[in-house]
């Protein structure tokens, strides 16, 4: 329906009157839209934002003067609507961030406590090995080869590698975890 007459539109949208407000959705709706569209970038969005402004425009209980007063109610309306979804969108990114990182931190923790949980392990065992033995499977840990380490300790690298074949014997007999036994076959 269509009010030509703005003294009839400013009296019906007074008396909280329908006609009221439909005619000012059909002049309005479109160019709304289109206006929210082109700062919020997404249809249904802009969409839903024009909806809230309407309705803000039947929960108002401002007695409006002119035209031009409600074209502005409208448009300043829309105005506000965008800005408190784009502070609504910055705060869920800032979480959304804030969730990622806790989640990559969450997972780090996560690692790190597997590792320390295999190292403890791994250490609780090498500490049953008869002395000799332990210290050769800890050198060997540290990445130390079978002739720096018989130079170390000064003994044969013979009995280094006699130490090493016995160690890991135990070792794997000693824990059940696969990750440690294959820890302890690369040792």
């Amino acid at each position: 329906m269509q009010i030509s007459d703005t003294g009839l539109l400013l009296t019906y949208l007074s008396q909280k009157d329908n006609r009221a407000y439909g005619h000012l959705y059909s002049v309005y709706y479109t160019a709304l839209k289109t206006v929210a569209c082109y700062y919020v970038k997404d249809e249904e969005v802009a969409a839903d934002l024009v909806q809230e402004v309407f309705v803000s425009l039947l929960e108002v209980s401002h007695r409006f003067e002119t035209a031009d007063e409600v074209k502005y109610f409208l448009y300043s309306a829309l105005k506000n609507r965008c800005i408190s979804y784009f502070r609504k969108q910055k705060v869920r990114n800032r979480y959304r961030q804030a969730v990622l990182h806790s989640g990559e931190q969450l997972e780090h923790f996560w690692e790190k406590v597997l590792e320390e949980d295999v190292y403890a392990h791994l250490m609780a065992a090498i500490d049953t090995l008869p002395p000799q033995c332990r210290l050769v499977m800890l050198l060997s840990l540290e990445g130390l080869k079978a002739s720096e380490i018989a130079s170390k300790l000064h003994i044969s690298e013979e009995t280094v590698k006699d130490h090493k074949k016995n160690g890991r014997r135990k070792l794997l007999r000693l824990l059940d975890n696969p990750f440690l036994c294959f820890l302890i076959s690369s040792l």
